[in-house]
Formats: C-alpha cells, structure tokens, sequence
C-alpha cells in the first residue's frame, strides 16, 4: 500500500500519480454552516425560553465561530432545569440573604404556553430537520 499524506489544500500519494485538490472551499463552507447553524439553534430556541423580562433571550448569544450557542448564568441553568428552588428553612423561593436554596420535585410554571424547561430539545425536536437540511445545503455549496 502507498505512503498517503493529507494535507487541509491537497493530499500526496507516493508513487507515480500525484492529484493535487484545492479543499479551502470546504473549509469555508464548513465555517458558514457551523455560524448559520449556530445563529438558527439560538433563534428557534427562543420562543420555547421562558420570558419574563426578556433578559435571557437578550443575552443568549452565538460564540463568534459559531460552534456553541451560550444561555448565561445561573438563571438559564435554573430556568432549563426546570424545578422550582427553595430556601430549606423557610420553604420559600425567596431565600434569606445568605441562604442556600436547595431543588425541589415541583416544576416551574411558565406564564408563555409554549415555553419549557430543556427548550433546545424542544427547538431540536421541532426543527432538527431544518436544522440538518440546511447545514448539508451550505456545505455543498449552496446557501440556506
């Protein structure tokens, strides 16, 4: 078998045939459907985010090369666990300053229907097809 090497703009085969392929095509394609994906995932997660004041949809954001969607702080990972914290003392979700809150069994309760708990897997559950379809559409070249 021939010594193969691959390199991001060609690959080299030794022996008597050389194919020389340009790949940055790829590589430019790969960036914009990562980016496109990306800024879609964050989109369509937004209507099913609780809101009560907008902040977390406001400052949910796409990392600049596209490759993670960010729900910050604290609040998001209350708000996507969807259980209901207390202070362990009171019973309370208003909690004492300096108290502990501790997680209960009981659900949060959301004022928007369509908003949940875990919302990008109800975003991926209704739009992964979108999702997919448009990724392999940028990839080959088209745009989506």
């Amino acid at each position: 078998m021939a010594e193969m090497k691959h390199y991001l703009s060609y690959s080299v085969v030794k022996g008597n045939v050389e194919v020389k392929v340009d790949l940055s095509r790829i590589a430019e394609n790969y960036e914009a459907a990562q980016q496109w994906l990306g800024d879609r995932v964050l989109e369509d997660c937004k209507s099913f985010m609780p809101m009560q004041t907008g902040v977390l949809q406001q400052r949910s954001y796409v990392e600049s090369n596209g490759s993670q969607v960010v729900f910050p702080g604290p609040y998001a990972r209350f708000l996507y666990g969807g259980k209901v914290m207390i202070d362990p003392e009171t019973g309370s979700p208003w909690a004492r300053k300096g108290a502990k809150k501790v997680l209960t069994d009981r659900p949060l309760t959301f004022s928007n229907p369509q908003a949940t708990d875990h919302w990008f897997d109800a975003a991926k559950a209704q739009y992964g097809e979108t999702w997919t379809d448009g990724v392999k559409k940028i990839l080959t070249g088209g745009k989506s």
